[in-house]
């Protein structure tokens, strides 16, 4: 393994490889739940969280970590606790091949456990050095419901993406429109790589370890006037009735593509069609959380998409536990974005909502 990030970029995949396969596992037993009970999503979240640093701690111990869980809820409620131990203990095993096969790490006491927890929980990120940045559900809402959701994973270095993984355990790999509904019942879905300067790739999950990868090919021209738009209604956080206006000015359906998960929405964008995704802030105070676009943005730039925010500066991933270097994001197809990013621009000023009430 030669080329950059090789070492990361294995660690990386069976790292999101087993959370993955934790989370799925969790996800089967939801139905069986009070669907006014959320412990389900918690446990995944803390457990798929702990293995993910486990594994990345134990091959890069100066690395440092962000993650949206800290282990206080766990150190004040020894049952919860106790179930996510039980779970993360008994996740089937995943095998490094660069070890003569030997099993990935797991946390050896529960001390350990909420020690991993909060290196992540506590993270801060910054502009120097590397730290890893992870979601290990993204998506709860539409977990609960047995929808899509996704596990995130990057890896950044002196404030920019340069690893980036993300495991679809509901999307299939012959799926070309995602929808919550459409979820892959028989096998571990898909994951989604890429390195910067060498592309990104597809392969399948599966309970003994992951399938050869495919490169991906770069994102065509659209195919017609009309843009398909990701969007999710249900997120309060963002102001859908301009995007609206934005799909009535290129002749778009709206809405179209409705996903909850941050991240299988830009999965919507590499492998289910779609052409862009905009997030224009409701108000000052939304925040864009770093979990919510690391690794993912990588994936689809890598392919020739193009991801801004609202005044065309680039994503500042040094920026903290926020992204609040930002304001709002544009990510659509390379040859497209300057023209919605110039059409979104001109309707929040003719809205009067433009940046001065943004800001």
């Amino acid at each position: 393994m030669k080329y950059p990030y090789a070492r990361e970029q294995h660690y990386a995949e069976l790292a999101v490889l087993r959370a993955s396969i934790l989370t799925k596992r969790v996800q089967s037993t939801v139905s069986e739940i009070s669907k006014y009970d959320d412990s389900p999503v918690t446990i995944a979240d803390f457990g798929a969280q702990a293995l993910l640093i486990k594994v990345l701690h134990d091959a890069f111990p100066n690395d440092k970590f962000l993650g949206e869980e800290d282990s206080a809820v766990l150190r004040a409620d020894v049952a919860l606790r106790d179930k996510v131990y039980d779970l993360v203990s008994s996740t089937i095993g995943v095998s490094d091949s660069q070890t003569y096969g030997a099993l990935l790490p797991k946390p050896t006491s529960v001390e350990e456990m909420l020690d991993l927890i909060d290196l992540g929980g506590r993270g801060t990120g910054g502009d120097k050095g590397r730290f890893w940045v992870m979601d290990p559900v993204d998506g709860t809402a539409a977990f609960l419901k047995g929808h899509q959701y996704a596990v995130s994973l990057a890896l950044i270095e002196d404030g920019r993406e340069v690893v980036g993984v993300l495991g679809c355990p509901n999307v299939g790999a012959k799926m070309t429109r995602l929808s919550e509904e459409n979820v892959e019942k028989n096998g571990l879905g898909i994951m989604l790589t890429a390195v910067r300067g060498q592309g990104s790739s597809i392969r399948n999950m599966t309970l003994y370890g992951l399938e050869n990868a495919i490169s991906l090919q770069r994102l065509a021209p659209l195919s017609s006037k009309k843009l398909h738009i990701i969007d999710c209604a249900a997120a309060s956080d963002c102001r859908h009735d301009v995007i609206a206006r934005l799909a009535d000015a290129f002749g778009a359906i709206f809405p179209n593509t409705e996903i909850w998960s941050s991240h299988i929405r830009y999965a919507a964008l590499i492998v289910g069609g779609g052409d862009v995704q905009l997030l224009v802030p409701a108000s000052p105070t939304c925040k864009m959380h770093t979990w919510d676009h690391a690794g993912a943005q990588l994936i689809f730039t890598e392919l020739g998409g193009k991801v801004t925010d609202l005044d065309g500066k680039i994503i500042d991933f040094g920026a903290g536990r926020d992204l609040n270097r930002n304001r709002g994001l544009v990510a659509a197809r390379g040859k497209i974005h300057k023209s919605v990013l110039d059409t979104m621009r001109n309707i929040l000023e003719d809205s009067g909502k433009g940046k001065s009430q943004l800001d």
